[in-house]
């Protein structure tokens, strides 16, 4: 055969090789490099408030936002159940939450690494994960929804606290978030962390006994009662907004805000580095973003958040330890379940 041929041909083989190798090695390295330009969220923080501050850090920073959420029936649940799988192999690098309860358990199982914003030293201590494994910022609350519906006017104006749920004359009428999701989870939780046990299950038999419904989440609740399906119902205050903004029948009250009352659960949104993330600098600009106090005005004047983390909030809050009700939240949820479902 004709050594100029064969040596073609070899060369030709040595060139496909020398392809092959720099698409291996040439496409890491290309990943590499495209990933300094990426930072990726897992956030439960509703989508209309999520993408506008996203899309404004990509055009301040050049750097861009991937974003991971969940679905409204399994807020927060999912999301921190693919942060445990992915612990070994974080592929976040941010994690938002819109409540502190799973927050605090993801924090004990070794999921974020301490990070202080710059700009967040204004936040009291009280809102700052230990060791600053999180930041908190904005509060939402938790409140009785109710139908502002003429039919149900005299009902609705008996509605104060948590105690007006089991009253009979709603028997069938109330809702509930599913234990499981959202910040009922945590709600439920602060409930069994506040009265013990004993008061706790009596409780929920009663709201077994008037006939509660318990719905694919806080948004459910509001628009059941919204509809007149329902006479009232716990929500949060972003759910109750949404649809009073868009003209629908329904009001709220912050329960149990009499002298003797225990008050009602203040929620607020937790930020935190996700430990061995792929993208930790970019991170860490997106959290000090994030923690900006005009960011929380924002939310706070967009009606996501009701009260700032910075201020003394006026209204009667749910004493309780939000580590302890963390700790005991599984507890309480299969014991809710168990209960509620007749388990």
């Amino acid at each position: 055969m004709n050594p100029r041929f064969l040596a073609s041909i070899g060369g030709v083989c040595v060139l496909f090789a020398s392809i092959a190798i720099l698409q291996v090695t040439g496409c890491n390295r290309g990943s590499a490099t495209a990933s300094l330009g990426e930072v990726v969220i897992y956030s439960s923080i509703d989508e209309p408030y999520l993408t506008p501050l996203a899309k404004r850090f990509e055009q301040r920073t050049g750097i861009r936002v991937r974003v991971v959420t969940d679905t409204e029936s399994t807020k927060s649940a999912a999301l921190v159940e693919r942060l445990e799988a992915e612990k070994n192999r974080p592929q976040a690098d941010v994690y938002w939450g819109n409540e502190i309860f799973h927050t605090i358990r993801l924090s004990g199982q070794g999921a974020f690494t301490p990070y202080r914003p710059s700009t967040a030293e204004d936040v009291p201590a009280k809102w700052r994960g230990q060791g600053d494994l999180h930041t908190d910022i904005g509060l939402r609350v938790r409140m009785i929804a109710f139908s502002s519906r003429p039919e149900f006017a005299g009902k609705a104006a008996q509605m104060h606290g948590l105690s007006d749920l089991l009253d009979p004359e709603f028997k069938g009428k109330i809702g509930i978030c599913h234990p499981g999701f959202g910040t009922a989870s945590g709600h439920f939780a602060a409930m069994y962390v506040l009265w013990g046990e004993s008061k706790y299950t009596q409780f929920l038999k009663s709201l077994r006994a008037n006939e509660i419904k318990l719905l694919g989440g806080n948004s459910a609740v509001v628009d059941q009662i919204a509809a007149g399906n329902l006479i009232a119902g716990l929500s949060d205050n972003d759910d109750v907004n949404n649809a009073k903004s868009e003209g629908q029948k329904i009001d709220a009250i912050l329960p149990d805000q009499q002298a003797d009352g225990m008050g009602t659960l203040l929620i607020p949104s937790t930020i935190a580095l996700v430990n061995r993330s792929p993208h930790s600098e970019n991170g860490k600009k997106l959290i000090d973003f994030l923690c900006d106090p005009a960011v929380e005005k924002e939310l706070i004047a967009g009606r996501f958040f009701r009260y700032s983390v910075r201020e003394v909030q006026r209204v009667k809050a749910m004493g309780v330890d939000y580590v302890k009700c963390a700790e005991q939240m599984k507890v309480a949820i299969e014991m809710a379940l168990k209960i509620l479902q007749d388990r």
